[in-house]
């Protein structure tokens, strides 16, 4: 794995963070964010950013596992490292263990970050959308359908600056979320040490790190290699990306 080139194939919610980790000449591709909503437009597109890299190499995914939007990838010639996730709110905050924790404590919590943010992939937005593509009676029944189980809202960024940074925006979907479903608001610091080290395996491919799938030459990726040890199923993910 050491002798191979490194290519990057990520989500565009982590182009900010992966720009300040990754060495100048790594090569990376950022997917749309909204593919996240169809898992099936999603696998298309990464296999499709895959079979594109001609040398056969070591492609860091920059995705979890995303309500199954990644089942049945292939890796042909080249050996895939992926964080072992269920989806990409792990990867913010820092850990699958971090992940678990907070899923149970509290499982319908939608998470917000700067991309999502910025990409207006968020309830607010959504309900916008609605009523400009139908009208206001279907997008109120539509945004009912897609959030009205939440409970929380929150905002993850990477440092408190980054936190300050982005509560205008977060603010406004908390109004809109605590006046339609009364959802409580709170940010949290994540953390980059996923993304520290994903970036680093390549270069340490013996070490004994359960945080990640690899993937070798040959191989397709199955829903068993994100569980874990009394793990029947992934846990249905605090985001509408699964």
């Amino acid at each position: 794995m050491t002798n191979r080139p490194t290519v990057i194939i990520a989500c565009r919610v982590m182009q900010e963070h992966l720009q300040k980790l990754l060495p100048e000449a790594t090569p990376v591709t950022y997917l749309e964010i909204t593919l996240h909503n169809t898992p099936k437009k999603l696998a298309a597109a990464l296999q499709q950013e895959i079979d594109r890299v001609a040398q056969p190499s070591n492609i860091i995914i920059g995705y979890g596992l995303c309500g199954n939007g990644l089942l049945g990838i292939k890796s042909g010639p080249h050996t895939l490292i992926i964080p072992r996730t269920h989806d990409c709110v792990a990867i913010f905050l820092g850990s699958h263990q971090r992940y678990v924790q907070r899923f149970f404590a509290n499982p319908n919590t939608y998470y917000l970050t700067r991309g999502w943010l910025e990409a207006r992939d968020e309830p607010l937005q959504d309900y916008l959308d609605y009523v400009r593509d139908y009208d206001e009676e279907t997008a109120d029944y539509l945004v009912e359908m897609k959030y009205r189980h939440y409970r929380k809202l929150c905002m993850v960024g990477f440092s408190q600056q980054e936190l300050e940074e982005c509560r205008p925006m977060a603010l406004r979907v908390a109004e809109f979320c605590g006046k339609r479903w009364n959802m409580e608001f709170e940010e949290i610091v994540g953390s980059t040490s996923m993304l520290e080290t994903l970036i680093r395996l390549p270069e340490n491919p013996d070490a004994d790190n359960a945080e990640f799938v690899v993937l070798e030459p040959g191989q397709e990726i199955q829903v068993e290699m994100f569980l874990r040890e009394g793990e029947s199923a992934p846990p249905q993910a605090p985001r509408n990306d699964g």
